[in-house]
C-alpha cells in the first residue's frame, strides 16, 4: 500500500483558493450601477405618473433640481450641485465594507445583521428621490432620512461589536457624517414647506438667522 504524497505546489495553490475572497471590487461595481439605474428609474416613473416632469427628460430622469431650490432650507443644506459627488463617496465606501462583510464566513457573528441592515438602506436609497422629488414631499424625505441615519448607526453597532472589525466600522464614516447634516436639513425642510404630497404644512416659521439664502 503505497501513502500519496501530494506535491507542495498543489497544497499551496489549495491554501491560496480557500482565501481568494469570492466577492471582489468589480461585483461591487456592477452591484452600484445596478443600484443606480433602478434609482433613476423609480423616479422617472414616479414623476410622469404623478404627473410632476420635469422641463425636459433629463430633469424627469436625474431629478427637478428647481422644486429643490425654491424650499425654504437651514443655512446648513448642502447645494443640489454636492449630492452626487459626496453621494459617490459614501457609496463607494459603504460597498466597500459591505464586500468585505460578504466575504467572511457565513457564520461570523453579525454578519447576517450587518448584511440585513444594508439591504434596508439600500431600498431607501433606491425610493428616496420618487418619495421625496418626485412626489415632492419633504415628510417623505425627513422620514427616510431619519430611517436611513437609525440604520446606519445600527450598522455601525453591529460592526464594532459584533463583527469587531474596525475597517467595516469606519466604511460607514463618510456617509454617518452626511446623514447628520440631512436629518437636520431634512427636518427643518419638512417644518418650514408645505408637503405637496400630503396637502399638509408649513408647520412653523423658519428663523430669519437660519434660513438659508440663495438655495443652489
Amino acid at each position: 500500500m503505497s501513502v500519496r504524497i501530494r506535491p507542495i505546489k498543489d497544497i499551496e495553490d489549495k491554501l491560496a483558493a480557500a482565501t481568494t475572497p469570492r466577492w471582489r471590487w468589480y461585483h461591487g461595481l456592477a452591484f452600484y450601477l445596478i443600484i443606480q439605474v433602478l434609482t433613476f428609474a423609480t423616479s422617472a416613473m414616479v414623476s410622469v405618473v404623478s404627473g410632476n416632469k420635469g422641463n425636459n427628460a433629463r430633469e424627469t430622469i436625474f431629478g427637478d433640481t428647481s422644486y429643490f431650490k425654491n424650499l425654504k432650507q437651514v443655512k446648513i443644506t448642502p447645494p443640489s450641485w454636492f449630492f452626487a459627488p459626496a453621494w459617490t463617496v459614501n457609496n463607494i465606501s459603504v460597498i466597500y465594507g459591505t464586500l468585505r462583510v460578504l466575504n467572511m464566513p457565513e457564520k461570523t457573528p453579525g454578519r447576517k445583521a450587518f448584511l440585513t441592515l444594508q439591504a434596508v438602506t439600500w431600498l431607501e436609497y433606491v425610493a428616496f428621490n420618487a418619495a421625496y422629488f418626485s412626489l415632492r414631499s419633504p415628510i417623505n424625505a425627513f422620514v427616510l432620512t431619519a430611517l436611513f441615519l437609525l440604520f446606519t448607526i445600527a450598522s455601525g453597532f453591529v460592526a464594532i461589536f459584533r463583527l469587531k472589525d474596525t475597517r467595516v466600522a469606519l466604511s460607514l464614516g463618510t456617509l454617518f457624517i452626511w446623514l447628520i447634516v440631512a436629518t437636520t436639513a431634512a427636518t427643518t425642510q419638512m417644518l418650514w414647506n408645505k408637503d405637496d404630497l400630503y396637502k399638509v404644512g408649513p408647520f412653523a416659521q423658519p428663523d430669519p438667522r437660519l434660513l438659508k439664502q440663495n438655495v443652489r
